[in-house]
């Protein structure tokens, strides 16, 4: 069993250490400490720590607050390996150039959750308008930065054959409860 499959939704064990001066030494110039209780705990996720946890992976800049990048950069491929949880590239990511224009990765629109909401939809529509067509996809990734960055999200589909100014659109949806 996967540890994903065991446990629902973000989670942290903590452990709370108790401790008094009791007595300073002198020679080392430290305050010397007596243990009064360990408390270990799990915690709950509260609907505003779901959110800032969904804002932190998956926000746009404006929304993040000076957090950095988000995990909102899409990115497609014609590869059919199946996707793999140790994957840190997408292999045969399809990049800027004549034949594939328009399909290159790029900045996705992002809804986040509110109140006791789990999840956030990333969207990006993406227009081919390369020559000659046509140019296949059948991967698509998420990644947070517009070029190399960390690959979070991985998704093989069935084959689409995308013809001059065809659209594809992209949306994510992710679940955090």
């Amino acid at each position: 069993m996967l540890i994903q499959e065991a446990m629902r939704g973000p989670r942290a064990h903590a452990v709370i250490r108790h401790e008094r001066p009791y007595d300073y030494d002198e020679k080392k110039g430290l305050w010397l400490y007596r243990l009064l209780d360990i408390v270990e705990a799990d915690n709950i996720v509260t609907d505003a720590g779901r959110v800032q946890i969904h804002t932190y992976l998956y926000g746009a800049g404006g929304q993040r607050s000076g957090l950095g990048g988000g995990l909102n950069y899409i990115a497609l491929s014609n590869d059919g390996t199946a996707p793999a949880a140790g994957d840190t590239v997408l292999a045969g990511e399809i990049v800027s150039g004549v034949p594939t224009a328009g399909l290159q990765r790029a900045l996705a629109s992002v809804t986040l959750p509110v109140g006791a909401g789990t999840q956030t939809t990333i969207q990006k529509v993406f227009t081919f308008t390369g020559t000659p067509g046509p140019q296949s996809v059948q991967k698509t990734a998420a990644f947070d930065a517009a070029a190399v960055g960390v690959m979070a999200h991985e998704i093989q589909f069935s084959s689409r054959t995308l013809f001059t100014n065809d659209t594809l659109t992209v949306t994510l949806t992710i679940t955090l409860a």
